[in-house]
């Protein structure tokens, strides 16, 4: 998949692009209600649309036809005035021929199964693109066991299964050390962390096993790790990684950790030469949009831009600039927030509480009030009386900073601690003052300063971001 283009679906109301030239993997990060269900129910919809209309039941033609009417129109969002538009590599997904391709998709729903499973049950239940799941289990059975007992014993786990083949195919798992076997009351006897990692496992080698080598395969993963438990994320991902290096791999998560850990195996671990795109979804005034890190431009090239105005600008060009600048801030507080979320703590964080309340900053390039408290006691332990009141006053307003009007009324907006809910950044914005020269010129200063915390704390580039 290299394009998916939604409109009016779901959460969608206006246009959500995504680019994923020469099939890049995508891992996407968004805070529950950001949008991720409905890009990852997109993505059902153009690959498995007979399954999802396989679960109504008609009694007659005229009742299939308004239950089938009512199913698509669900999908609609609903303040969008007409029916929703989904499009994958330019192509509406009415018209796209899915024959080529294998999807496997995989959610935290599809793990909640009940207190006893078999193999053909489980794989029934998810959307994959298996042309038999009665030959899966008939055939493979055995190399899922072992490949999911392999996996576990790498995990450092204390179970292991069998799938039985006398019985309906249904999974027993054994834990030696406890002296437990079970087939039946599966949660009475197990954690759920433990279930949902080897029901992961039996899906994944399921997928392993069905692979048609001449389609291309995508496999989607929806907040999969949730209630895994931490020990085992760092072994899962790079499970992932090692298993579908054939696969173009879509990972959505609501979770910080999880989203910084597999940034962090592939920038750092595994060094992989597969490319990736790392995104974020997120609501302004309940609407929903996408970032790319790697389509929002650094500090420098807007101050370029500054910097390159001619002598007189006009407002309308300064207004682009403030626009631009704007944007910036939006996305570097969105940043922050999932760092506040984490218990990061950073210099910065009080340079915006500060703007909030319309209280002065107090930073001079990438020296902060700190630094200006240093400069005071060496100026004072001078032992110089003579003007001290005016070399002190002129040393503190080297580093006072004020008049961030614009900032005041976005930081407001931007609860850091709670939801993350940002002011619109169009032109003509209602209580939006326009920004000045004099604002840009401090605004960039901050930004810098934003970038370059931001640098330090996260395992990525922030300012190619």
């Amino acid at each position: 998949m290299n394009k998916l283009r939604l409109e009016g679906f779901k959460a969608f109301e206006e246009e959500l692009a995504i680019s994923l030239d020469n099939k890049k993997n995508l891992l996407l990060y968004g805070e529950n209600g950001a949008g991720k269900s409905s890009l990852y129910e997109a993505i059902k919809v153009i690959f498995f649309k007979d399954k999802i209309e396989s679960s109504i039941n008609a009694q007659t033609p005229e009742d299939l036809q308004q239950l089938r009417s009512e199913l698509w129109n669900s999908y609609n969002n609903k303040v969008a005035s007409e029916d929703f538009k989904i499009e994958i590599n330019d192509t509406d997904y009415k018209n796209f021929d899915s024959s080529s391709y294998q999807i496997f998709m995989i959610s935290i729903e599809d793990l909640n199964v009940g207190d006893n499973i078999n193999l053909q049950s489980l794989l029934e239940k998810v959307y994959f693109t298996i042309d038999s799941t009665s030959d899966i289990c008939r055939n493979h059975h055995n190399f899922i066991e072992s490949e999911v007992n392999s996996a576990l014993l790498n995990f450092h786990e204390s179970v292991n299964i069998e799938i039985d083949e006398e019985d309906e195919y249904k999974i027993k798992i054994i834990d030696v050390r406890k002296n437990i076997e079970r087939k039946s009351d599966l949660r009475k006897y197990f954690n759920e962390a433990k279930l949902n990692l080897i029901f992961l496992l039996i899906l994944l080698n399921s997928i392993i096993v069905s692979k048609d080598v001449a389609k291309t395969k995508i496999l989607v993963l929806d907040d999969f790790i949730t209630s895994l438990d931490t020990s085992n994320r760092t072994f899962l991902i790079k499970y992932i990684f090692d298993k579908f290096q054939d696969t173009q791999l879509l990972i959505f998560t609501h979770n910080i950790s999880f989203y910084n850990l597999i940034m962090h195996v592939v920038n750092d671990i595994e060094k992989s030469n597969r490319k990736w795109v790392f995104s974020n979804l997120y609501e302004i005034n309940n609407k929903h949009k996408i970032y790319i890190k790697s389509e929002i431009e650094k500090v420098q090239t807007i101050k370029d831009a500054f910097n390159n105005l001619p002598a007189n600008p006009s407002q309308v060009e300064i207004e682009g600039i403030g626009n631009r600048v704007r944007k910036k801030f939006e996305i570097l507080l969105y940043e922050y927030s999932k760092l506040l979320m984490i218990g990061a703590v950073e210099d910065s964080r009080k340079i915006l509480e500060r703007i909030a309340i319309g209280k002065s900053c107090y930073y001079q390039n990438k020296k902060t009030a700190s630094d200006l408290i240093e400069d005071i006691e060496g100026l004072l332990s001078e032992n110089i009386p003579n003007n001290l009141i005016a070399r002190l006053q002129s040393l503190i307003s080297q580093y006072k900073n004020s008049g961030f009007d614009n900032f005041q009324k976005i930081s407001k907006e931007l609860k850091l601690y709670q939801k993350v809910t940002m002011h619109p950044m169009s032109h003509g914005v209602a209580g939006m003052s326009t920004f000045t020269t004099k604002e840009i010129l401090r605004s960039l200063e901050l930004l810098e300063k934003m970038e370059d915390y931001l640098k330090e704390m996260v395992n990525t580039n922030v300012a190619t971001v």
